[in-house]
């Protein structure tokens, strides 16, 4: 018998119930494939190979370290903020700058010496963000040294830019996902921190350079806050470093919060509210860590995304 004549006799064999069978698996291997090549609800992190290193890549990454050793000398050697007046402004984090710069600084520096390794020295998202991370650290530490000679004004704009800068390098990291959890750690956590952080210490000098010094302004001053933490919340509800943003934003505003206490220096409902914008903008972190979550496990599923 010839294999044609065996393929003849196996057709003539197949049943409505073979038939059915086959058409459940064929349909059972199709919602398999498409389960295992769902749409993440977030940019794809790009494995592709880094681009070959040209010198100013080393460069970068030196004058990364560079502006991370300013800013640690000059927040280890000059007042964070204008303690020469006291209150000096209504949101005043004096309480933990001490302490925060030098280890924002620290962490730059330890960012600036991971961005040399071989696998991330001509890493494309290391360039982009660094465009932003140097001069934004370099106007910080200036902006420090003038706030130590009472130059409300002119240290509230270096700081406004920084924090610009450091924003948009926040938008940078979420356009391109971090490969894996060194590189949150060691690239996205300390840009956003430094974002977030910076981001309360330029409203700080702002309204030192306004005046706003008793609870005369607390009005006015709460609704200037209100608006810079729906920004702050809509950063904090992006994709990667939110965590990190949103702790350098809600220590600050905690910390403005015990010290306005302490001191006396702001109304006890101005306190309530600085520590209720911290609150939420930790909560839009968490929400949207269960909303991608949530996304993945829905995708895995082959359901549609629900955001």
């Amino acid at each position: 018998m010839t294999r044609k004549d065996e393929g003849k006799m196996a057709e003539h064999q197949r049943t409505p119930q073979l038939d059915s069978l086959v058409e459940s698996a064929q349909s059972a291997i199709a919602s398999a494939a498409e389960r295992s090549s769902f749409v993440l609800p977030y940019s794809a992190p790009d494995h592709r190979p880094n681009p070959a290193v040209e010198p100013f890549d080393t460069v970068r990454g030196y004058l990364l370290g560079a502006s991370g050793l300013l800013l640690l000398l000059t927040s280890l050697a000059l007042p964070s903020g204008l303690h020469g007046r006291a209150p000096s402004s209504l949101l005043d984090t004096s309480l933990v700058h001490s302490v925060l710069w030098p280890a924002t600084a620290i962490a730059l520096v330890l960012s600036a010496a991971f961005s040399l390794r071989r696998d991330q020295l001509s890493a494309r998202r290391q360039r982009i963000i660094s465009v932003y991370s140097i001069p934004a650290t370099a106007m910080m530490a200036c902006a420090i040294t003038l706030a130590s000679g009472f130059l409300a004004i002119s240290a509230a704009i270096l700081a406004t830019i920084a924090s610009l800068l450091s924003l948009y390098g926040v938008l940078q990291l979420n356009r391109n996902t971090a490969r894996n959890r060194l590189e949150r750690w060691a690239t996205d956590a300390p840009v956003s921190f430094f974002a977030g952080s910076s981001l309360v210490y330029a409203l700080q000098l702002w309204f030192a350079a306004a005046g706003w010094n008793d609870g005369g302004q607390g009005l006015p001053a709460v609704v200037v806050a209100a608006g810079i933490s729906v920004v702050a919340a809509a950063f904090a509800h992006s994709e990667r470093g939110r965590h990190a943003f949103a702790s350098g934003f809600g220590i600050c505003m905690i910390a403005a919060a015990i010290q306005g206490w302490l001191n006396e220096s702001a109304p006890l409902w101005v306190c309530a509210v600085w520590i209720f914008m911290a609150l939420l903008v930790f909560l839009m972190a968490e929400n949207r860590r269960f909303q991608i979550s949530h996304a993945e496990h829905r995708a895995q599923r082959g359901k549609p995304i629900e955001f």
